[in-house]
């Protein structure tokens, strides 16, 4: 894939961008813990801010995705991204930063993300060819996993060195690379044609069932409500779906209470809780590399259910390290925790999206990644807001006790399901029109 320079562009300005991406992930927190004073409610809300975009504005992101080039609108996520994290650290000088600023921040860059990533998905199927999916899906997986080891890393160094405000910057700098990257990759060569090339050919498939009344839906809210109608129709995405929202709901309020614990109660300094991070990416790179792997060898719904299994073990790890004595034995319980959540994490999440491209029509891809980040994200503020009551009237342990059984639950919806087990994605033939 890596000698094809459209993916090879596409796929470095992703990384770039998802470096600073996985740098603010460990940033903000600590900003809001250590500049604000942020109390374990507060982060919780604020833990809260991404997912709530998506719930409020996920079904109109994926028609608007899917309405206009996703090259250009790709481009303008990022330039919007950094011209919104770059006014934390004007906030800060001028002295106005306040947790609503930072909520209102989060909250609009988490709706620019998944515009970004529903134009990407989109931009994907209509670039490539299908049967390469498992293998492309595996690089930007790769991607993510790779930022998850250097950026929260990197973004606690920074944070150690400079001070949260300043180490944002970081994440601006990305976006900026990453937008120079989209731009370029469609400058010298005919690369942008061909993509309005796919585009429309992916459309006059579509129009052979009836053009006139998608374009009449793409302009009404009907019209953003189609792609969730047909995610929740298809017998094979249904189970994946709501497995997902429910596995969400309670990593939210799981990550909503795990800055504030491994900071205040288990005394993590700002190094050690990027190096923790960092440890998670590792896992990240090393499923990534074997992911397509995975799916060629192993049953769709097993490994899915693996998937879900391996991160709940990770989870219990992090609150039963406060049964450890030493200060060393904390830190590897929390970052070998975080090592198999994340492990398991990118094979569910290659295996995910693989599923959705596959059994998608192509001029739909947009509306539906939204309707399923929509659904499996929708319920994130909730487990968020959840996770910081919990730990702010009980303790953030019991709260991580409760989200870590949560997420033991999620497998019911996958492990009986006869459709899933009957598919194998290896085996099914894609769907590239209606």
């Amino acid at each position: 894939m890596l000698k094809d320079s459209s993916f090879r562009n596409l796929w470095t300005a992703q990384t770039v961008s998802l470096f600073g991406t996985q740098a603010s992930v460990v940033i903000i927190p600590l900003l809001a813990l250590g500049t604000l004073d942020a109390s374990a409610f507060e982060m919780g809300l604020l833990g809260s801010a991404e997912s709530l975009a998506v719930l409020l504005l996920g079904l109109w992101v994926g028609m608007t995705a899917d309405r206009y080039p996703r090259r250009s609108v790709m481009v303008t996520a990022n330039i919007l991204r950094l011209l919104l994290i770059g006014m934390i650290p004007v906030a800060y000088a001028l002295d106005m930063l306040s947790i609503p600023l930072l909520f209102t921040t989060v909250f609009l860059v988490g709706a620019l993300t998944l515009l970004y990533d529903s134009a990407l998905s989109s931009h994907m199927v209509l670039t490539f060819d299908r049967r390469q999916l498992p293998k492309i899906n595996s690089y930007m997986e790769g991607s993510t996993a790779v930022s998850e080891v250097a950026g929260p890393g990197l973004g606690g160094l920074l944070v150690q060195a400079l001070g949260a405000p300043l180490a944002l910057v970081a994440d601006v700098c990305s976006y900026v690379a990453s937008t120079v990257l989209l731009l370029g990759s469609g400058g010298s060569t005919k690369k942008g044609e061909e993509n309005t090339a796919h585009e429309n050919i992916a459309h006059e498939d579509a129009a052979d069932e009836d053009a006139e009344q998608e374009n009449a839906e793409q302009e009404s809210v009907k019209g953003a409500l189609t792609g969730f109608t047909w995610a929740f129709s298809h017998p094979v995405l249904r189970p994946v779906i709501v497995s997902a929202a429910h596995f969400n709901f309670f990593t939210a309020m799981f990550f909503a209470v795990y800055t504030f614990y491994v900071v205040k109660e288990l005394g993590f300094s700002p190094l050690l809780v990027g190096l923790a991070s960092a440890a998670g990416g590792l896992g990240g790179v090393l499923s990534a590399t074997a992911a397509s792997s995975f799916m060629s060898r192993v049953r769709t719904r097993l490994l899915y259910v693996l998937s879900l299994v391996v991160p709940t073990v990770g989870a219990f790890l992090v609150p039963g390290s406060e049964l450890l004595d030493s200060s060393l034995l904390r830190f590897l319980a929390v970052a070998a925790g975080m090592f198999l959540w994340s492990f398991a994490i990118v094979v569910n999440l290659v295996m995910s999206e693989t599923i959705k491209q596959m059994v998608t029509p192509t001029h739909m891809i947009g509306q539906v990644t939204s309707a399923m980040r929509f659904t499996t994200l929708g319920f994130e503020p909730v487990g968020a807001i959840v996770g910081g009551t919990v730990s702010q009237f009980l303790s953030p342990t019991t709260a991580l006790v409760i989200a870590s059984c949560g997420l033991a639950t999620s497998i019911a919806w996958v492990v009986f399901n006869r459709h899933l087990g009957m598919y194998d994605v290896n085996e099914a033939e894609p769907v590239s029109a209606a």
